[in-house]
């Protein structure tokens, strides 16, 4: 595996290899089973498989929540050895992902304009802002993102088709947790007790699955929030189409799928499952 710390030694690289299938996985490092996924499918898929690791300051509300992401380079490079990464991208400071930087405009319709970005605004510009700067360095044929991040998955993808940027955006599969958590790198700032406590995340969403039928949308959404309000903080429980992210209507026969965020002591979790 081969590592490097500036944008121009990586696109040198990668010329050697021009015309080949690369698989591109970009993360914020803490590298966990999910992020391993990624990886192995990529590498299933892929001549070349390239890695980023930069925690994008663009995509915080707020400062703390920056500063305590965890660092983990070394045992991030161990995981990237394990899986068979060909190429590893940490950038030594943040100008040199930023610096060929064009300004860019997308329509996202109301993709970025309900639950995520509601709750977290300007979130999705900065997470638009450094995958197209990542995509133009790694200029990749296919990229791979979990689906725990629905919603991150559906803007990317259509950022990419609207600036025809000729990467196939590719989701993959939450990958979980013995008892139902969705693998998370922030699961490292949990407590013990609430470690426990955020299973109310799969929980719930599993009783949506379950009770789809019984209840009217609204009605469920609400039942689900009252359940986790025990147990945290939601921030939203909603049940959307899977194809649009649009609320469901009557006349709807196709796949759709339950949303939530919950705030577990001050550990902000993401999950969600598809219902129909």
């Amino acid at each position: 595996m081969k590592q490097f710390s500036n944008q121009n030694d990586l696109k040198i690289a990668l010329k050697e290899h021009s015309g080949k299938r690369i698989g591109f996985v970009p993360t914020m490092g803490a590298l966990h089973s999910g992020h391993a996924s990624l990886l192995i499918k990529a590498k299933a898929e892929c001549d070349l498989v390239v890695c980023s690791i930069f925690v994008n300051p663009t995509q915080f509300n707020e400062a703390a929540d920056f500063e305590n992401y965890p660092i983990r380079i070394e045992e991030d490079l161990k995981t990237l050895q394990s899986v068979g990464c060909d190429f590893v991208y940490i950038p030594d400071n943040p100008e040199d992902v930023y610096k060929n930087e064009q300004d860019f405009k997308v329509d996202l319709g109301i993709l970025d304009k309900i639950m995520e970005g509601v709750k977290r605004p300007g979130h999705f510009d900065g997470v638009l802002r450094v995958v197209k700067l990542l995509f133009e360095i790694v200029s990749p044929t296919h990229s791979y993102f979990g689906l725990k991040d629905y919603q991150q998955y559906m803007i990317i993808k259509e950022m990419s088709r609207q600036l025809k940027m000729g990467v196939e955006v590719i989701g993959c599969p939450i990958i979980r947790e013995a008892d139902g958590l969705a693998k998370s790198s922030r699961n490292l700032l949990l407590t013990l007790n609430q470690r426990q406590i955020a299973t109310t995340l799969i929980k719930t969403l599993r009783y949506a699955h379950e009770y789809y039928d019984r209840f009217e949308t609204r009605e469920l959404e609400r039942i689900c929030l009252t359940m986790m309000r025990q147990y945290g903080e939601p921030e939203y429980f909603v049940i959307r189409r899977s194809d649009n992210l649009e609320k469901i209507d009557s006349s709807y026969k196709g796949e759709i799928r339950a949303f939530t965020v919950c705030k577990i002591g001050d550990v902000r979790l993401i999950d969600n499952l598809r219902i129909r």
